[in-house]
């Protein structure tokens, strides 16, 4: 009987060695990620302030302004999923805000290669017509 507690006493002490050594492993793989910088503004990318302020001109109304965007909509990953436009109103008064997806729009370089022109497939009325866009507080927060 004395044999068999050391035997039991090794088979149990290995997986709790093997257990401490890969949590030590994990913590040390999680901590040496160091951030990375940028020096100038990569190509193929543009700033946010690129987008937000801008009017949106509509590709069925002659490219007449219809919008501005007020807005982002960001996922997790860092991708646009939709732009959020003011329409409507006079002078900011009455305004309601849509978010159209950011597939439907087009940009497209001024040609001063310095602004974007962006456009959307829909007219003002559509716009108008469209159900408002209502921001959600971060649900992260809430649990």
């Amino acid at each position: 009987m004395k044999m068999i507690k050391p035997a039991i006493l090794g088979t149990l002490m290995v997986p709790a060695v093997m257990f401490a050594v890969g949590t030590v492993n994990a913590e040390e793989n999680t901590t040496t990620m160091e951030a990375t910088y940028l020096t100038e503004t990569p190509a193929g990318t543009f700033h946010s302030d690129a987008l937000t302020g801008n009017q949106v001109k509509s590709s069925v109304e002659d490219d007449e302004d219809i919008g501005t965007i007020t807005d982002l909509v960001i996922d997790e990953d860092g991708q646009i999923n939709a732009v959020v436009v003011g329409v409507g109103g006079f002078l900011g008064m009455g305004e309601k805000n849509v978010a159209i997806e950011w597939d439907s729009l087009e940009l497209t370089k001024e040609e001063d290669g310095e602004d974007y022109v962006i456009t959307v497939n829909a007219s003002e009325d559509a716009l108008e017509a469209a159900e408002e866009y209502h921001r959600s507080e971060d649900k992260s927060e809430d649990e």
